[in-house]
């Protein structure tokens, strides 16, 4: 079985050349180092070769060429300087034929001047049918991608024991050469709207539900960083706004255009061929590639295939279309995309079909989730298009010999098939052929979703649920085509809902710790469409409190019946997220999941319960109380050292007394046991500074003038560990306004 299938492998052209010539560079030293820019590596001395070039550069593409047959049955070609360029094949004369051994390349990266280690070159097989593209049919391996590179190495190593085969050529794309218009410079190629597709011979309403375009308007692709599963590693990310803009298309999701991607019409050699019969089947591949390196670079990929492919006789790019790893579309063969395009790229079983191509290597990588999707909707959309259900089977007649089906032979397939299925081949790779199932699902019922999962507080994925949640999911297409709907829970079925809807949900029973929702939906045909995995953590743990709530006392105006005070608290979950908290006494305050702290009024002198509330994204709830009592104490439990005076009045102090004094050093000390202090004061435009010692050490001076009378005013508070304490008032003896009046201490008891 051969490795892989390359973008429009099979059969192919001797030499890219505008008028169809070959130019073959001879002459005595280094024709390869003359033809390939610069010079050999250092301490190598490069063997006499011959350089085939093209006779006439085609606009927008260059390829260099160089005969690897004449360095012999074991060849080495020793790394050296090019021109630009970005991706690498070898080719021979004779499809039938083939190197003896490995042919193997290394190249040299033109941003960081770094060698890659050697790659294999595997043997690409033949695709092509139509008779022209045949006749020019040359052998070759499957293309390597390598991004903007100015430097090779080649060898062949193995056996190598019989000649190498006629025409054995190295070729270096370089799909942004300076006169393309692409980043080299020269002039646009404009866009242009494709011609809409016929009308279909029968109309499938399921079909057609899923082939609307995303958009109407030709506007950039939404980035898709946002998809529920993220690409998997290895995997390119792109930055969508490089990315040609999309064609609205009746009947076509949005795709790039030939135009957008800046395809060389000059090249194609033949016009199109369209089979009678419409789209019967589509054929799904991988181009068996590394990846580039974003997807913003995936229009210079499909220009780079489609030079490669027209070099090696194909009469265009061999494949009808190709996806990225985001999911943009990008039209292939020319024809138009909605005619039954004859393309290269399963030989035998190109007439009346389709052929896609996920650009990558898809063997130990698996695709995302937006590739899937855009291959399901094209997909659906070709076969739509002449009344074919993307769920059933169809035959086809292999078209020629050789193969893995004599010609003649009738075999059935599916609707939507991959390479290997037609094919002895790997394509479109082991990670993504188990997932064709899923293509057609998807293709006949579009747009599955887990709408969210209750049992929690209402958020985005991650869900999290107590015990018992309900999941929500919806599809698109007909109702009458799903015949259930399976809820899996870390992959194992859990829930069932019943068929004949779009919409449903389902309870589940959730065990505590995270695990991997998803929902399938099984076509009637047996056709299956799963979800991306859902986070769902079960938790049934309630939150606790680090910090108890604690009680501060605040500045402002006291009374007999009224102290502001701050309560202080610092709650926790096991999942870290509180989702709401409550303070419910000594009154109800609603907060955030963040807050810390909450304001209250209370009355003094009495025993006062603070409680607050907790609760997390699974509606668990923890809750911590405390008991404090907030004491006032009279001035004239002081003890007093030096001249101080008593002012009454019922209605203005707190109990009804204050003490006043003007003599410097006069000093009241409160002794208690507490954990917050508060000193108040009568504030007028005459009364002046004090002093304030705690437990003996000054931590500060207090100004008590005011601009206007004030009294109950509390201009000092402290947080004291919990203890017995003395806070002691001295007055300063402002000069002009000396006079202090001392309106007692409260504390936290």
């Amino acid at each position: 079985m051969r490795r892989r299938l390359a973008i429009g492998i099979g059969t192919a052209a001797a030499v890219l050349a505008a008028g169809g010539g070959i130019a073959v560079l001879t002459g005595p030293g280094d024709a390869v180092a003359r033809f390939i820019s610069g010079e050999p590596a250092a301490g190598k001395k490069a063997a006499p070769v011959k350089a085939v070039a093209a006779a006439a550069k085609p606009a927008g593409i260059r390829i260099d060429q160089v005969d690897l047959g004449s360095l012999g049955r074991k060849f080495s070609l020793p790394q050296r300087p090019t021109k630009n360029f970005s991706m690498v094949s070898v080719s021979w004369n004779s499809p039938k034929d083939a190197p003896d051994g490995t042919v193997q390349v290394r190249t040299r990266d033109a941003r960081s001047g770094q060698w890659t280690g050697w790659k294999n070159l595997s043997i690409a097989e033949d695709a092509a049918d139509l008779s022209g593209e045949r006749a020019r049919a040359r052998g070759r391996t499957a293309p390597l991608w390598t991004g903007p590179s100015d430097g090779v190495a080649a060898r062949l190593v193995g056996a190598a024991a019989k000649p190498l085969p006629a025409g054995l050529l190295l070729k270096l794309i370089d799909p942004n050469a300076p006169e393309s218009g692409g980043r080299g410079g020269g002039e646009p190629v404009p866009t242009t709207t494709v011609p809409k597709a016929p009308p279909p011979a029968s109309t499938d309403p399921a079909a057609e539900a899923t082939t609307k375009p995303p958009a109407t308007t030709a506007t950039p692709p939404t980035p898709r960083a946002t998809t529920p599963t993220p690409p998997p590693p290895g995997t390119p990310t792109p930055p969508p706004t490089s990315v040609p803009p999309p064609v609205p298309n009746p009947g076509m999701p949005a795709y790039v255009s030939r135009a957008g991607w800046k395809a060389n019409e000059k090249l194609v050699k033949a016009p199109p061929t369209i089979a009678p019969e419409g789209v019967k089947l589509v054929w799904v591949h991988h181009t068996g590639t590394e990846f580039p390196k974003t997807c913003a670079d995936a229009p210079d990929f499909v220009r780079a295939i489609m030079a490669t492919d027209i070099s090696e006789g194909f009469d265009d790019i061999g494949y009808n279309f190709l996806v990225d790893n985001c999911g943009t579309i990008y039209e292939g063969r020319g024809g138009g995309v909605g005619k039954a395009v004859v393309g290269a790229h399963v030989a035998g079983f190109n007439t009346a079909t389709a052929g896609i191509a996920l650009i990558g290597d898809y063997t130990t990588v698996r695709p995302s989730n937006a590739a899937l999707t855009s291959i399901a909707k094209l997909a659906a959309a070709r076969l739509g298009a002449y009344g074919n259900d993307p769920t059933s089977t169809t035959t086809l007649v292999a078209g020629i010999d050789g193969m893995k089906w004599p010609k003649g032979t009738v075999v059935p397939f599916p609707r939507i098939a991959g390479h290997r299925d037609g094919a002895e081949t790997e394509c479109p790779g082991d990670l993504f052929h188990p997932l064709l199932g899923q293509v057609r699902g998807r293709a006949a019922l579009p747009g599955l979703e887990l709408v969210s999962v209750s049992g929690g507080e209402p958020t985005s994925p991650p869900f999290y649920v107590r015990e018992e949640g309900t999941v929500y999911y919806r599809v698109g297409g007909q109702a009458a085509d799903v015949s259930r709907f399976d809820v899996l829970i870390d992959s194992k079925v859990v829930a069932t809902g019943p068929g004949g809807s779009l919409t449903g949900s389902a309870k589940i029973t959730v065990t505590p710790g995270s695990h991997n929702v998803a929902v399938r939906v099984v076509h009637v045909t047996g056709a299956t469409d799963i979800t991306p995995v859902t986070k769902v953590i079960g938790d049934v743990t309630k939150p606790t409190f680090p910090t108890p709530p604690w009680v501060a006392l605040k500045t402002g105006t006291y009374s007999a019946t009224s102290v502001p005070v701050a309560v202080n608290f610092k709650s926790a979950d096991n999942n870290g997220r509180i989702a709401r908290q409550f303070a419910l006494s000594p009154n109800e305050v609603p907060m955030l999941g963040t807050s810390t702290v909450w304001n209250a009024t209370v009355k003094p002198n009495v025993a006062v319960k603070y409680t607050v509330q907790a609760s997390d994204m699974a509606y668990n709830e923890g809750v911590s109380t405390v008991t404090r009592t907030i004491v006032q104490m009279p001035e004239t439990s002081a003890k007093r050292t030096g001249t101080w005076s008593t002012r009454s009045a019922a209605t203005t102090y707190l109990g009804g007394k204050a003490l006043a004094s003007s003599a410097k050093n006069a000093k009241l000390a409160y002794v208690f046991n507490g954990r917050s202090a508060a000193l108040t004061f009568t504030r007028t435009t005459a009364t002046g500074q004090a002093a304030v010692y705690v437990d003996g050490k000054k931590v500060t001076t207090v100004d008590t003038k005011g601009t206007a009378t004030a009294h109950r005013q509390t201009i000092w508070v402290k947080a004291l560990t919990a203890g017995a304490h003395t806070v002691s008032v001295v007055v300063v003896g402002t000069k002009g306004r000396p006079t202090v009046i001392s309106d007692g201490l409260t504390y936290v008891k």
